[in-house]
């Protein structure tokens, strides 16, 4: 069995080799600063390689049920991405005099339509534009209220024409005409016109070339080119652009932003902030060489392998920044106090290197741990984003050792002044903390669990609609379109026949119809496109009836119907669709009015009950992009509650290790579980909500605000070791390190609201929590880690192990 003095032995023998390794590193630290140069310029020289993807696909995780059905559906009924052109006309007076000019000269009654979409200036620009929008690169068809396929019947035979052909000659009753048409029609009316007839809408099917990428970009260039020529060529007409292609271009654009704007803004405050708090050129120099090797060399890591850089995974770099800084900010300011206290700068870096580089590598591995816990979620690019930050923190701990100590003694031998505001702001506060420990400790608590109490009520939100910055052109796209026209939310079901060509049998379509008139009564759904709406028109009219709910009840006719259709589509027009290969399924969309995650989750299970008790041969998983957000929000709760065990476990372990002691260890995560908890029961009180972001958030905060913990527990240790009592403990806990912890809080808090800045909603959410929780820790920290101390360790320093005073 070994003894207390065996164990003392072996640990100062580990703390005198360590020791010399710190001496070593700053004797060499020449050698080491070229070698991290080295590797920066091997590492770096990658970052051209970065590859961007602006698909909002990205975030859903591959082995998602409703993502493998959206995949199926996509394939099955031959889905192109799209590119949406939506139409504001909003004339004004003057124009009203060119519409006057460019009546045919035949007409002489009054423009009833004036003030709707159907106006003589509208439609020509509507066919002109379609006609131009056919000549953009990649694009394969267009659909508009111009050439939408109007059916008509000469005889025995079905006739499928263009709604407008040569406006500019049409007169003013085929205009009203086609106006009474449009808007009686329901596969028009909230797509190609929106719902009061005064917008319109032109759909462009693009089939992209294998380098999606640049080929979005000139799809994009070239469409913003042509609305800028509509826009000054019709004054006051407005032209918005949404579909898929324009959602990835505003992820790249947004991406790219990232990198140029929030980035560079993060850098600029936090070197500011040092510069006020350290008040020195070597603290700011030294840690901005920390910064650039492990920003520089993570990112060329990452790159090479191959991490893609998306407006989530564009985080990392930010957060590796301002980690970097609270490394680097922990050796400088026990730098900056030895050499207030007379020491050489060479000797006060190396006792700053020995007393910091255990707390500093136990930091970097719990909030390494915390990181990776995000692996637990089912968003790819929050997993890619942990991972890539776990990376980072590594980087940054081998830079602060290896760059920092040749910068900071690069520059000239002076005492440096240590920040003596916050200094005894700290020797206050521990007298204060002292004195009224108990309360301070009742009154955290309670405030913990009575703000916990409500976390419960939140629910659960994740809106794709409301992923960017209301002023981005896409997001004010995106409202135009929710207010104007149907289709921004919606919900895809197949549904399957008996075999090939068994959607023409007669019992398949009325059990499609029936099923379709059960949805329109449903009240999140603002109207359902559907194959036997098609069959049902044209029915209509062969058999020359005005009943349009009629069914033929012979599958050949119902077949011929459909051919004869498709036979007369335009070219580049066909049902695909809507109808897979073989005839054996068709795609029913069903539009949804605005509708939160929990509503349409609702609505899906009302649905699914209607089809297993009266259609059971429908029912399967409905999917969509929007479908599958409502449903990735709950899953990731689930699964970082589990993530977020993993990363609690684990830390407590690292914790207790570290500390050596089981008492500290399990003592350590009470101030750092708490912290989380607290915002996220205002986050309840004030928000209401949560998205995942948010949900992520918990597992990334425990790896982090347990950093401040490990500094003040060794500095408070080492006081105990060295026979202070216990008030001198926390007073000299609260000096050496307390000054550190909040600069690198401040700092990080900082660094993490300026991720606020970025277009993407998302990050908005992610910088608040993560800024707050921070800000939490550092509360806790200064107040209820010193009560817990109070409580806890109660023995005299004399009789405190070897093994309890350690880290």
């Amino acid at each position: 069995m070994r003894t207390l003095s065996q164990d003392a032995h072996s640990q100062s023998s580990k703390s005198t080799r360590l020791d010399r390794l710190m001496e070593h590193v700053v004797h060499k630290r020449i050698f080491y600063f070229l070698l991290s140069i080295v590797v920066l310029l091997m590492t770096s020289s990658q970052i051209a390689n970065m590859a961007f993807n602006g698909d909002l696909k990205v975030m859903f995780d591959k082995n998602d049920p409703y993502f493998k059905r959206l995949e199926i559906l996509d394939d099955t009924y031959l889905q192109s991405k799209y590119l949406v052109f939506l139409i504001d006309p909003s004339f004004h007076i003057e124009l009203d005099r060119i519409e006057t000019s460019s009546k045919p000269n035949n007409s002489t009654s009054p423009d009833l339509t004036k003030g709707s979409i159907f106006s003589y200036n509208n439609i020509q620009l509507i066919e002109k534009l379609t006609n131009e929008i056919w000549r953009l690169p990649a694009v394969i068809r267009v659909d508009s209220l111009s050439n939408y396929p109007r059916i008509s019947v000469d005889g025995d035979s079905i006739e499928v024409n263009p709604l407008i052909d040569d406006a500019s000659s049409m007169s003013s009753e085929a205009l009203k005409e086609i106006k009474y048409y449009s808007e009686n029609e329901a596969q028009l009316r909230g797509r190609y016109i929106s719902r009061d007839a005064s917008k319109a809408s032109i759909i462009a099917t693009i089939a992209l070339p294998e380098d999606g990428f640049a080929a979005t970009l000139a799809l994009n260039d070239a469409a913003s080119a042509l609305i800028e020529k509509y826009e000054s060529e019709y004054p006051g007409l407005t032209i918005h652009m949404n579909g898929d292609i324009a959602l990835e271009k505003a992820m790249i654009d947004i991406t790219v932003d990232d990198i140029t704007r929030v980035n560079p803004a993060v850098f600029v405050v936090i070197f500011s902030l040092l510069g006020l708090f350290l008040r020195s050129v070597a603290a700011i120099a030294a840690t901005g060489g920390v910064v650039l090797i492990a920003t520089g060399v993570s990112t060329g890591l990452n790159v090479i392998l191959g991490f893609e850089m998306n407006p989530i995974t564009m985080m990392a770099p930010a957060i590796i920044m301002v980690l970097a800084v609270a490394d680097s900010v922990h050796v400088l300011t026990l730098y900056s106090i030895r050499t207030g206290e007379g020491y050489s700068p060479k000797k006060a870096m190396i006792d700053s290197l020995q007393k910091n580089v255990k707390p500093i590598f136990w930091t970097s591995v719990t909030t390494a741990v915390g990181f990776l816990g995000m692996n637990f979620g089912d968003s790819p690019p929050f997993r890619d984003m942990g991972n890539m930050a776990a990376i980072g923190v590594f980087i940054a701990f081998l830079a602060t050792l290896f760059m920092l100590p040749t910068i900071a003694l690069k520059f000239p031998n002076k005492k440096s002044q240590s920040p003596t505001l916050v200094v005894n702001f700290l020797a206050k506060l521990s007298t204060h903390v002292l004195k009224y420990n108990t309360i301070i400790l009742i009154g955290l608590m309670l405030l913990s669990v009575g703000l916990a109490w409500n976390i419960p009520s939140m629910k659960i939100n994740d809106d794709i609609a409301e992923y960017f910055d209301e002023t981005l052109p896409i997001q004010q796209s995106i409202e135009f379109a929710r207010h104007h026209f149907d289709g921004i939310q919606y919900v895809v079901y197949s549904l399957d026949s008996e075999g090939p060509g068994g959607i023409n049998e007669p019992a398949f379509i009325n059990k499609v119809d029936l099923f379709s008139g059960w949805l329109r009564q449903q009240p999140e759904v603002s109207s359902v496109q559907s194959y036997a709406d098609l069959i049902k028109d044209i029915h209509s009219k062969m058999s020359d009836k005005d009943d349009s709910t009629l069914i033929p009840n012979d599958r050949k006719l119902i077949a011929q119907y459909q051919l004869l259709y498709e036979l007369s589509l335009p070219q580049g027009a066909d049902l695909s669709r809507d109808i897979n290969s073989d005839r054996s399924s068709i795609r029913l969309l069903v539009n949804m009015d605005e509708t939160d995650n929990h509503m349409l989750m609702e609505f899906e299970k009302r649905a699914d009950k209607w089809l297993g008790t009266n259609q059971p041969s429908f029912r399967e998983l409905p999917s969509s992009q929007l479908l599958i957000f409502a449903h990735m929000g709950t899953n990731i709760i689930l699964s970082m509650v589990d993530g977020s065990l993993f990363t609690l476990i684990f830390i407590t372990i690292m914790m207790v290790i570290g500390l050596r002691s089981i008492k500290f260890g399990i003592m350590s995560i009470i101030p750092n579980l708490f912290p989380p908890i607290v915002v996220f029961g205002i986050w309840a009180l004030v928000v209401g909500e949560v998205n995942h972001a948010a949900a992520m958030t918990f597992s990334i905060c425990l790896g982090l605000v347990v950093d401040d913990t490990i500094h003040m527990l060794s500095k408070y240790l080492d006081a105990r070791r060295s026979g202070k009592t216990q008030p001198e403990a926390i007073t000299d806990m609260f000096i050496n390190s307390g000054t550190a912890i909040v600069i690198t809080s401040l700092t990080l808090t900082a660094g993490v609201l300026l991720l606020s800045l970025s277009h993407f909603t998302v990050n908005d959410t992610i910088s608040l929590m993560l800024a707050g929780i921070i800000m939490m820790a550092l509360l806790f920290d200064l107040l209820l880690l010193p009560a817990l101390l109070v409580l806890f360790d109660r023995v005299e320093a004399s009789d405190i192990s070897a093994d309890e005073i350690t880290i």
